[in-house]
């Protein structure tokens, strides 16, 4: 059920994304753009995430929302414009290269910067206080 309720969440963040912004975009300019994507993706985060929609394992990370408009998009664009999924390919396998470079990237930027290791006991510092049996 939840993985359901996941599937939803996320065709309702790519429902909105590519049915509202490029409208507003249209009509509005680039303003309309930046109006909307504060709207549409905090509406979307606070329905998946806040509420709970879009199931997340504890202690996780899961890139759903981009996942979702991302699929909302190829959809959009094979329905609006008559394309073939093919010519999305290679657009995919670059956003897949950089989204496991950025990974492999932040894996070392945790591994070496110092404010994500976890705090060592430090060897100054007073132990428990001990009853002296006074």
């Amino acid at each position: 059920m939840r993985l359901v309720a996941t599937a939803i969440g996320g065709a309702i963040c790519g429902a909105l994304c590519f049915g509202i912004w490029p409208e507003m975009w249209k009509s509005y300019g680039i303003m309309g753009g930046w109006i909307t994507a504060a709207i549409v993706i905090g509406i979307c985060w606070y329905m998946n995430h806040w509420l709970g929609i879009v199931w997340n394992e504890p202690g996780r990370i899961w890139v759903d929302q981009g996942w979702a408009v991302s699929a909302a998009g190829i959809a959009w664009a094979m329905v609006r414009f008559n394309s073939q999924f093919r010519h999305a390919v290679p657009a995919i396998l670059c956003c897949l290269a950089g989204g496991a470079l950025a990974g492999v990237a932040a894996a070392q930027v945790k591994k070496r910067h110092p404010s994500f290791q976890p705090a060592k006991p430090s060897s100054c510092q007073p132990g428990p206080k001990e009853d002296a049996g006074v």
